[in-house]
């Protein structure tokens, strides 16, 4: 890299290397990203955000929220936002601090709705502080309903809890409080369903889905002071998040937003861009008619090298300039970046 573009990501425009055509396009805040360590012991994270400093310039990419994803109790290599909270300053502007899915994630998974006492949510309370104390801008990755991929490997979790389990209220509560919004997994089960035969689902998934829809909108209308992020918009394994059903949920709830993982191409509708990494036009309606409901959430699992790379390769961090090429401005620049600035309050961090 030339010491002109050091100097520009040093002051922060953002003003990066883009493809012709795309070089006027506003840069992007990820909202949703994971760091791992390429199968090394321990926690030492920093090699791992070098490599996603390098993958964001290439991208466009200006700032990045890290997260753990919803991790279980004994997830091999767990972590949570005291094993990367050096970033705030070592990368400021940068990089920054998303907490709960190394902690919050297993208190939640672990708890049964009717063992829920007043020591467990005081506990998970205390918990939840610290990782707002250790300055997250978001609580996340939390997992409602989590199916367990091939691609992600064997060891990748099923995890399904009640959306309106006693511990997911109380953190909407804490997040109203704290001002801070919530990132939430949820494979959408409308009615209870069988679990689709494709070769994409690892056998640890259950044969029959539980309905969690009606729950998840309990738990919107719960505390509306609380921002819900549904993680993951744009592609969908159960192909049940259509475009017609989020309009329908982003009509009836003024505190749910979206971010978009554009790592799939595919005609099916549930899924945003077409083989030729077209938005379809039904999406581009809905993004133009909520443009104040959706932000970028990668979902890239950052780790040094260049190892087997888990969830979305280093091809599909372009299609998100690429798609916003394919916008209006004005929404181009909302999705982007303006945002994700509002909903996580991110000012001058």
């Amino acid at each position: 890299m030339n010491i002109v573009c050091k100097l520009i990501i040093a002051i922060g425009l953002g003003a990066l290397a883009a493809p012709p055509g795309l070089a006027q396009l506003p840069v992007i805040i990820d909202t949703h990203g994971h760091i791992e360590n390429g199968g090394r012991r321990g926690t030492d994270f920093r090699s791992s955000l070098e490599a996603a400093l390098g993958r964001m310039d290439q991208s466009g990419i200006r700032r990045i929220i890290i997260m753990p994803p919803p991790m279980a109790t004994g997830t091999p290599g767990a972590y949570e936002i005291e094993s990367y909270g050096f970033a705030k300053q070592a990368y400021a502007g940068r990089i920054l601090l998303g907490g709960g899915g190394g902690s919050l994630n297993a208190m939640i998974q672990t708890s049964a709705p009717d063992t829920v006492t007043d020591d467990v949510k005081k506990a998970f309370r205390t918990r939840a502080e610290q990782i707002a104390a250790a300055g997250a801008v978001v609580f996340g990755e939390i997992a409602l309903h989590h199916l367990s991929l091939r691609p992600m490997g064997p060891r990748h979790p099923y995890e399904w809890t009640p959306p309106d389990h006693p511990l997911l209220m109380l953190l909407a509560d804490i997040a109203a409080e704290k001002n801070i919004p919530m990132d939430l997994h949820l494979d959408l089960v409308p009615e209870d369903m069988n679990l689709p035969d494709r070769p994409v689902f690892n056998q640890t998934n259950p044969a029959v889905l539980k309905a969690n829809m009606a729950a998840f909108e309990r738990l919107l209308a719960h505390n509306r002071g609380a921002r819900i992020v549904w993680a993951h918009s744009g592609t969908d394994p159960l192909g049940t998040r259509t475009p017609q059903i989020q309009r329908e949920m982003l009509s009836r709830n003024p505190n749910l937003f979206m971010s978009l993982r554009l790592g799939a191409t595919a005609p099916p509708p549930f899924i945003a861009l077409d083989p030729g990494k077209k938005l379809k036009p039904f999406w581009l309606a809905l993004l133009r008619d909520f443009p104040d409901r959706f932000v970028i959430g990668t979902d890239f699992f950052h780790s040094p090298g260049s190892g087997v790379q888990r969830g979305p390769n280093e091809e599909t961090l372009e299609n998100y300039r690429a798609t916003l090429a394919q916008m209006p401005p004005e929404l181009a620049e909302a999705i982007g970046h303006g945002n994700a600035e509002k909903i996580y309050r991110l000012g001058n961090q």
